[in-house]
């Protein structure tokens, strides 16, 4: 059984082998899911591999992110260094990469816990597809588990130590939705860990999740066949890191487990938060609500001090001298100091104490990068502007710590992967531009035949179909072309339903819209007319293209992309494309039991103001904006589909939706990211 450790930097890593781990996971550059780890350049890469190799470890490079177009010719440069280098895997998200695999078939390729794989048909998929690995979701119970590792030829690795996310991984789109950082790209900025009210209520953390803590749990885990045991932990720093791995070495020695959990709660103290299971034990009740870390935790040499300076965290601290502000940042081994004039405070009710700046700034990256603490926060309030011109001196300074070379990687490509890059004219089926009406509608099973007496759309894509309901839904369409969409999630228990509804559909001859590469594997088994939805999302024209060879007849552009990334998609997608232009997507999709908290059909709310509605949908809670978004007031005809789609589900008034008028740009509508950049 392996144990396979972060190294967010080579400090990290060489704790990590000291430590013992078999195996250390690691990333380069932005094309990975930690964004905000320091990672590593090509050339530190290349002395990793062979650090790692001369004591008998395994390296596996992150490559684990929804890639841009403008992103493939540095992605297949990864692969090369990779090969070059002698990683022993590369763990993937996008499938544009199968593409390019073979020009660098050395290195295996492990899919992401980012690919959703929630059940046994997803690692079956994934295996047909020449995997030699899959990460399991974090939320799937020790019976689940053993079934997902009983697919033969595919190894399965789960998280065993470190943070857990609220929302499923892969399918959270809140971060994005809030200010444009993407937790599908690596730049997740964690607001489930902030403060939600409900209804109006004091705002609690509703959706912090407590830590993951399994080493008392390693006997089970490798009875259920689990092949590799994960800490995650990317931005923590080589003391804790050594010592999380040495735990779990110990814990496969078969000492004590309940010794070894309670050395484990040692490594809590760097967040603050309780240690749990997860959902090992199928109790998916009490894992959230705290918050943060424990006041003095962190500190000196203690296992989850600070990240060091190199990484992508700063230090912000502040000293009164007189009626001055001294503001000390540190960043990346650099410092830079200046002071500011401390005004008279005449509206004290919208003065900014500097503590409580200091707490925004370690949620809201400032130049990709967010303050991880300081020596000293002096109790002083600061007027508004005083607020946006410390903002501003901190941005200024992290540029300048961040100009640096920009670590791209210079290795050179096969003619086989200089062949798949070369561009496709787009699909002669992709006709609608942007600033059409949408021809397709998006609307729950349930609220179909209320919907179609008053509206007729080019096409219905229903969620929440059945076999036993499909046939009433054919009815009720009169002629209407529907698509019967599967969910995003499912898992082992709800299979035997998703294969019903594939041979009703095969029997009716109704196209199926899978979302999971689970869903694409048993479509496919049955032979059903198939494409793909936003649960298999669509940034570049590569994916579209992989998508397009594995018999998807139309492809869903990612609701994340903002306007030059459909615009590069566009102009390259040889299949035909969909694209959502009204919608409330789900920001927020779990498996935590929330019914104590009384939430079902309630509104949360953030001291943002971001506003969503709590509901459960296919046995998960979803959690959906009240205020859509709405591309439907723009024209852009360098964005040209097949379908533009109206996504009803979670509306009050479906009917109102379709037929709104969408208004003007900038008439106040919610662009979602088309205005402004993805990261």
């Amino acid at each position: 059984m392996e144990v396979l450790a972060p190294a967010g930097d080579l400090s990290c890593l060489e704790a990590a082998l000291e430590a013992g781990a078999d195996a250390v996971y690691l990333g380069l550059g932005e094309l990975n899911a930690r964004r905000r780890a320091r990672n590593f350049t090509p050339e530190e890469f290349a002395r990793a591999v062979a650090l790692a190799h001369a004591k008998g470890a395994r390296v596996y490079l992150t490559l684990n992110i929804d890639l841009a177009e403008r992103e493939l010719g540095e992605a297949a440069r990864v692969l090369a260094l990779a090969q070059a280098a002698g990683a022993d895997a590369v763990l993937v998200k996008d499938p544009a990469l199968l593409l390019l695999r073979p020009a660098t078939p050395k290195p295996q390729f492990h899919f992401s816990t980012q690919t959703g794989m929630t059940n046994r048909a997803d690692v079956t998929a994934v295996g047909g597809l020449g995997a030699a690995r899959a990460v399991l979701a974090r939320e799937l119970s020790l019976r689940e588990i053993a079934a997902a590792s009983r697919i033969f030829g595919v190894a399965t690795e789960v998280f065993a130590q470190g943070a857990l996310c609220f929302s499923m991984s892969g399918r959270c789109l809140m971060s994005s939705w809030v200010g444009g950082r993407s937790g599908n790209r690596g730049a997740c900025t964690s607001p489930c860990r902030v403060p939600w009210s409900v209804e109006g209520e004091p705002g609690r953390t509703l959706f912090s999740m407590r830590d993951l803590g399994c080493v008392h749990r390693v006997a089970e885990l490798r009875a259920a066949g689990v092949r590799a045991l994960k800490i995650e932990g990317r931005l923590k720093t080589p003391v804790w890191v050594g010592k999380a791995v040495g735990l779990y070495r110990r814990a496969l020695a078969g000492e004590d487990p309940a010794t070894l959990l309670r050395e484990a709660a040692e490594l809590g103290k760097y967040t603050g938060r309780e240690l749990c299971c997860g959902y090992l034990d199928e109790a998916r009740d009490g894992l959230t609500g705290i918050a943060g870390r424990e006041p003095g935790g962190g500190a000196g040499e203690s296992p989850g001090a600070a990240a060091p300076a190199e990484a992508k965290d700063y230090d912000l601290s502040g000293r009164l001298e007189g009626g001055r502000l001294e503001c000390l940042l540190a960043f990346r081994g650099r410092e830079a100091r200046w002071t500011v004039s401390l005004p008279p405070i005449r509206r004290e009710h919208k003065a900014v104490p500097f503590g409580l700046l200091c707490e925004a700034l370690e949620r809201e990256p400032i130049q990709g990068c967010s303050r991880a603490g300081g020596s000293e926060v002096p109790d002083v309030l600061l007027p508004p502007r005083l607020v946006k011109s410390i903002r501003d001196r901190i941005s200024v300074e992290l540029r300048l710590g961040l100009k640096k070379t920009d670590g791209r990687i210079q290795a050179e490509l096969a003619p086989l992967a200089e062949a798949v890059l070369v561009k496709s004219p787009p699909h002669e089926s992709n006709r609608r531009s942007l600033g059409g009406e949408p021809d397709r509608a998006r609307i729950e099973a349930g609220r179909l035949g209320a919907f179609l007496k008053k509206v007729r759309p080019g096409g219905v894509i229903v969620e929440g179909l059945t076999a036993g309901t499909l046939e009433a839904a054919l009815r009720a369409a009169k002629g209407i072309p529907l698509v019967a969409a599967l969910p995003p999630v499912f898992f082992d228990d709800d299979i035997p339903a998703v294969k019903e509804l594939l041979q009703a559909c095969q029997g009716a001859g109704v196209t199926v819209e899978v979302n999971s590469w689970g869903g694409w594997r048993l479509a496919r088994e049955v032979g059903v007319k198939t494409e793909s939805g936003l649960g298999l999302p669509v940034l570049n024209s590569l994916a579209a293209k992989w998508l397009a060879e594995a018999g998807l007849s139309c492809v869903a552009l990612s609701v994340e992309a903002d306007r030059i990334q459909l615009e590069d998609v566009s102009a390259h997608c040889p299949v035909a494309a969909s694209l959502v232009v009204f919608g409330r997507p789900p920001l927020f999709t779990s498996r935590v039991d929330l019914s104590k908290e009384g939430l079902l059909g309630k509104i949360v709310e953030d001291r943002r103001g971001v506003r969503a509605r709590c509901s459960m949908e296919d046995g998960l809670w979803m959690f959906r904006p009240v205020e859509p978004f709405d591309l439907r007031g723009l024209r852009n005809p360098k964005i040209r589909v097949r379908h533009l789609v109206a996504d009803l589900v979670g509306s009050d008034d479906p009917v109102r939706d379709w037929l709104g008028n969408p208004g003007k740009p900038g008439s106040g509508r919610f662009l979602f990211n088309y205005d402004r950049k993805l990261a």
